[in-house]
Formats: structure tokens, sequence, C-alpha cells
């Protein structure tokens, strides 16, 4: 299902009940046009330029909207991986990342180079909002999660067609697997926020964060709904771990009924 048959508010809900979420579903909509910033009643400018994690994180957490160009971004990188500037040579030769990050600069440049970032050339600004108020029909969605919540997300994107799942992870500059992954590929991206958007971005200890396309959107959460009925719930319940799980696994698998069917 496209965006435009989605019904924002109803499936952020949806989502929130199903998996408790902590902090607000995160639409992020790329512009050609940086004059369709005005477009929206409720976006805020920052007064200064921020990383593109805190852009996030003030989505996610103070439930605003907020939106720029790459003026409005902190980094070289942070505009980069959005699309809306390209690098400079210290960046894209590794001399920067190789200042903490790598020892290498041959290293360096090699991350810089596998990083996923949208295209430049085509948008000229971003705007990111909380999905629960129907802000726009967004490119991807951004969630974030503890481990637990992101088992069923996964469990949910199998559901109906498996396959085994990859992740990546550059290290730092976390976004490009999330956000640039699934914006280019146009598949869910799952990674580990990096130290910069713990630092900045206030990312928790315990959350991980994934890209959602568009086109998965709807599939995904009647996968979670028909899990939720099979009793595949958050927050998980705790068995006992000092408790023969013999007899639960009996009874939901049937393995009674499995075993006469082969005889």
């Amino acid at each position: 299902m496209e965006g435009e048959n989605i019904k924002w508010s109803e499936w952020t809900r949806s989502m929130e009940r199903l998996l408790r979420l902590k902090t607000f579903p995160v639409g992020l909509k790329l512009l050609e046009n940086p004059d369709d910033l005005t477009k929206s009643p409720w976006i805020r400018r920052s007064p200064e330029p921020l990383s593109l994690c805190q852009f996030i994180t003030i989505v996610r957490t103070f439930d605003w909207t907020v939106g720029g160009t790459a003026n409005d971004l902190a980094t070289p990188g942070c505009a980069s991986i959005l699309g809306l500037s390209e690098l400079p040579e210290y960046v894209t030769d590794g001399s920067m990342r190789n200042v903490v990050w790598l020892e290498k600069k041959e290293d360096a440049a090699i991350c810089e180079s596998v990083i996923q970032r949208i295209p430049f050339g085509k948008y000229k600004a971003f705007l990111l909002a909380p999905t629960a108020y129907d802000p726009f029909v967004p490119d991807i969605v951004l969630i974030y999660g503890n481990p637990a919540q992101m088992s069923l997300m996964v469990n949910a994107i199998q559901y109906d067609r498996f396959e085994r799942l990859t992740f990546y992870s550059v290290g730092e500059t976390s976004c490009s697997d999330v956000i640039g992954r699934c914006f280019v590929d146009g598949v869910p991206a799952l990674s580990i926020p990096c130290y910069g958007e713990r630092r900045f971005g206030h990312a928790a200890d315990d959350e991980l964060a994934i890209g959602l396309p568009v086109k998965e959107c709807a599939r995904i959460l009647a996968n979670l709904e028909i899990l939720y009925k099979k009793g595949i719930r958050y927050p998980i319940s705790h068995y006992g771990a000092q408790v023969s799980p013999a007899a639960a696994l009996a009874a939901v698998y049937k393995f009674a009924e499995l075993e006469k069917k082969q005889k």
C-alpha cells in the first residue's frame, strides 16, 4: 500500500499500541523546492544549525515538526545523508574520520565511500514530523525502540514474506544505515545508534533505530496485529528461568498433532 492510502494517525496509534513505543514515530519528507517548507503550518525552524539526529530527537520527544535546508544542518555529513550537499575532500579522503574513529586514514576513506547517502542533486530541503498528526505523506518512517520491540518488528517484517534480514553498521554515522539504506534500497533498515547520536541526539542506551519504507508500513502493521492475536506481544511475558518450557512449547506448537500427522 502506498503512503497516500494510509491514514497515518491511525497507523501510528496502532503501532504505539502494539509496541508500546516510548517516543513518536517520525516521518521524513524530502523536498525538491525549499519554498515548500512554508506550506507546513506547524514547522519550527531552528535558530542555529543542528545535527540530523538532534532534529530527529526533537520530533520524537518534543512532538514538534521541524525542517530546513543544508544550511540548517551542523555538518556537511548530516546534509549529505539527506542528499542536500556534497562532501568536502577532508571528509571523503578520510582525514576527518581518521582524527578519532579509525586508526588508518585509508580505512577512514573506505568507510566514507561505503556510507549510504541519498544521491545529491534532487532534493533541497527536508521535513521531519510525528506521523501521529497526518502531517504529510512521508518518504520513510523512523521508529526507535528497545531490542525486544525491534525483535517483534523483525517478526512482523518476516511473517508473510520470510527472508533472512541483513542489517548494517558503519560505526559512526549510523543515520546512514537507517535513513540512507531505507531510502536508497527501499527496505526496512535497522541499526545501532552511534556514539554521536547518543551524545547529541540523546538516543538512550537501550534504543535501536529502524527505517521503514512507506510501501511496507501497512503490511508490517497488519502482521503485528496477526502476531498479537497469536499471543506474540510486547511487553514479552516471562515464563520463569527455572521452569521447564516443555509444556508451554507443546501447547503452542501442538507437537502431539504434528507428530500424529507425520505417522
